[in-house]
């Protein structure tokens, strides 16, 4: 691609209209059936009577619950919260960390922020009016959900450094059996109840490759973002990251900006699409009249929410607009990477939505500094002070950093449902849940 086939601006600004007025008309059509559902579920005072209604459970023995949560992030504590809503009182969260938080307490690598603006990432009923930054960062997140708990008061209901290592249905109490150990003790203990809710989500348990030779063998010093060591010294240190994922795309420009690198390595498998970050920081002004008029802050949550649902529908639909957004995006490539060989080598392969999206204002430039190296042949093996790739290339550092995901593709729980089914091997195939709700094996 040359300076030629630079789009021109007038053709720019037509499709950031075009992207515009769609997201108009998906805001407006959206509200108009927030408005159409609240007529037919909820006026009237049909929304007090549903609050009104309150869960029941009888059971004349105290280690039963009504329900056993798995986690304590943001999916198991809004679970608590409204279920001590309804009345019920006789649940537990069994959280295997000291701390709440799931995702936002567990992934503390430089630059952990989340891709989502912050009037949407949280709960509804629980607006925040102090964010600090649209797009807000882990610390404040996870002390997001430390008031949350607090303030909903369901830190009594949860259990803190308990590991879950086992879930079996029993036919004959028609209950769960959830067997758990304890941080500080081997000693196995059993929780029983009538719903089992998987909450523990997807993007803490760190995956590392399984196809290098050698990974035993490096005598560096070695992490991964997901389970990231600050004890490691970075200072005049030649570091590899393994990885252009989400977590990537953050930690990187972080590494090289505030830990004082000698050479940082990149190893790239596959180039994501990447789009701007609009995060600023929230003004005082803005605080104060979120928090003067709440239903403004819950205005914008709206905006937002029927926004992004656009995109989603044109990567699913595959609409004509996901074809504008990825000309925008691949001219914010061009324009700020300027070295044609590694603008190829940072193009994506893929139809833009066909993976995750990734947001950044400073991928591109710190991937242009001196000091930064773009490797895009595969890993071959790891030897005891370098990386090896498989076109023979070989690449000294003294501190790999592993940012290649989560398991995702995995129970990490054993599950045994009606008769002893197994649920991994029920998903060996494919994963299916009725509504997202219920498992056909059994009600989890």
């Amino acid at each position: 691609m040359s300076s030629s086939d630079l789009m021109p601006k007038w053709q720019l600004l037509i499709l950031i209209a075009i992207s515009y007025l769609t997201w108009t008309i998906s805001i407006i059509v959206g509200f108009a059936g927030h408005l159409f559902y609240w007529l037919i579920f909820n006026s009237f005072g049909r929304t007090d009577v549903k609050k009104r209604s309150k869960l029941e459970w009888t059971s004349d023995n105290e280690d039963e619950y009504y329900a056993i949560i798995i986690g304590a992030g943001f999916s198991g504590l809004g679970m608590s919260i409204k279920l001590k809503e309804m009345g019920m009182n006789k649940f537990v969260v069994l959280e295997r960390h000291s701390h709440v938080g799931g995702t936002w307490y567990a992934n503390r690598y430089p630059g952990c922020q989340v891709d989502i603006p912050s009037n949407l990432y949280s709960y509804s009923f629980e607006m925040n009016p102090q964010w600090g930054h649209y797009y807000s960062c882990q610390a404040e997140l996870a002390d997001y959900l430390e008031k949350c708990t607090d303030k909903y008061d369901v830190r009594s209901y949860i259990q803190f450094d308990t590991t879950v290592t086992r879930c079996d249905w029993l036919d004959e109490r028609q209950l769960w059996r959830v067997t758990t150990v304890h941080k500080n003790s081997d000693d196995e203990k059993y929780y029983y109840g009538r719903y089992l809710i998987g909450a523990y989500g997807l993007l803490s348990n760190a995956s590392y490759p399984t196809d290098i030779e050698g990974f035993e063998t490096f005598e560096g010093e070695m992490c991964h973002t997901a389970e990231w060591n600050d004890k490691i010294n970075f200072k005049e240190k030649r570091v590899a990251v393994v990885g252009t994922g989400s977590s990537a795309i953050q930690c990187i420009p972080q590494l090289h900006k505030k830990f004082g690198i000698s050479h940082l390595y990149v190893f790239q498998r596959t180039p994501p699409w990447i789009t701007t970050l609009p995060n600023r920081p929230v003004t005082s002004l803005e605080k104060n009249i979120f928090t003067a008029v709440p239903l403004i802050q819950k205005f914008l949550r709206g905006c937002i929410y029927w926004r992004l649902e656009t995109t989603v529908f044109s990567f699913v639909y595959r609409w004509p607009i996901r074809f504008v957004a990825q000309k925008i995006v691949k001219y914010i490539l061009f324009r700020q990477v300027k070295d044609p060989e590694l603008r190829q080598k940072l193009t994506p392969t893929s139809d833009f939505g066909c993976k995750r999206i990734l947001l950044s204002n400073d991928w591109y430039s710190t991937l242009q500094q001196p000091n930064v190296t773009l490797v895009t042949n595969r890993i071959r093996q790891v030897k005891p002070h370098s990386i090896v790739t498989y076109d023979g290339n070989e690449y000294p550092v003294d501190i790999i950093v592993w940012s290649t995901g989560f398991k995702v593709h995995s129970l990490h729980i054993p599950m045994f449902g009606i008769q002893g089914q197994s649920l991994e091997k029920q998903w060996s195939q494919t994963m299916q849940v009725y509504y997202s709700l219920e498992i056909i094996n059994r009600n989890a």
